[in-house]
């Protein structure tokens, strides 16, 4: 999947352009955020199985924090012309989804969810690790814990603590999502509300940056706690997984990188083609 920087259509461009060609280029105006999708992308165009689109493949293409996808070159260009891979919920389940309902199986992602990888991440949760609390394999519904503080820790094994003395972070949470009954923490409810540059039409506008459901998906966890190593640093991070994508909050970062994408695109394609 040789990548040369080039996009796999214009669509997907345009995509990538709306939120993350304002930093790239360090547009006026533009207030330090973290990308959406990365700097490139990481892949060429490829073509994956897809029984339900034409021909039996559809078109992909890989980013560090996603994969955009183009299920029928002849669908309306509307938001959902192109989407965002279901990457999450593959690599926890360990089923690659090969059309709408054929799928298949593997054994789930061992990749570090969030910070350096694995081999060398030893308390950081993988995607493996999201299997024991992450819906659709476990599909409990948690309680509204609007306005308490986070507390729950998630080792690697898929066991969940409580550490009152995280308390000191004063995350709260901020609402519920109650499609598949997960909280939802302040913090991340802030970024997806976050407004600043973006790239419409050919011009530079100030508007709200994303649609966190187009985006992320739904929460299919709650927020926990980590001890996660960034750069062979140990960190408190959390984390929350989402259909799509997962958010991480680390309190340590500079206050315009608190919140980041997981890099779950250059996670995904590890884990399905290999180093």
């Amino acid at each position: 999947m040789p990548a040369n920087g080039a996009f796999a259509d214009d669509a997907m461009r345009n995509v990538w352009q709306r939120t993350d060609q304002p930093v790239a280029g360090g547009a006026p105006g533009l207030r330090p955020r973290s990308w959406i999708w990365g700097p490139q992308p990481i892949s060429g165009a490829m073509r994956e199985p897809y029984m339900q689109s034409p021909g039996g493949s559809r078109l992909v293409q890989y980013f560090d924090k996603s994969r955009m996808e183009i299920n029928n070159p002849d669908a309306p260009r509307n938001q959902w012309y192109v989407t965002n891979g279901l990457l999450v919920v593959e690599m926890l389940t360990g089923r690659v989804q090969l059309g709408d309902a054929q799928f298949e199986d593997r054994a789930p992602a061992t990749e570090a969810v969030a910070g350096d990888p694995a081999s060398v991440n030893p308390n950081a949760p993988t995607y493996a690790t999201l299997r024991n609390v992450a819906f659709p394999v476990n599909q409990n519904r948690a309680p509204d814990q609007t306005g308490q503080v986070v507390t729950a820790f998630l080792n690697r094994d898929g066991t969940v603590v409580d550490r009152p003395d995280l308390a000191r972070y004063d995350v709260r949470i901020g609402g519920y999502e109650a499609t598949l009954g997960h909280n939802i923490p302040q913090v991340f409810l802030d970024y997806f509300a976050q407004q600043g540059v973006v790239f419409e039409n050919g011009r530079y506008v100030n508007r709200q940056i994303i649609d966190w459901l187009f985006v992320m998906g739904l929460p299919i966890s709650e927020p926990y706690w980590a001890r996660v190593k960034v750069g062979g640093v140990e960190k408190d991070v959390l984390m929350q997984a989402f259909e799509r994508r997962v958010l991480t909050y680390t309190p340590d970062n500079d206050p315009n990188w608190r919140v980041e994408m997981g890099n779950v695109g250059q996670h995904y394609v590890r884990w399905r083609y290999g180093p």
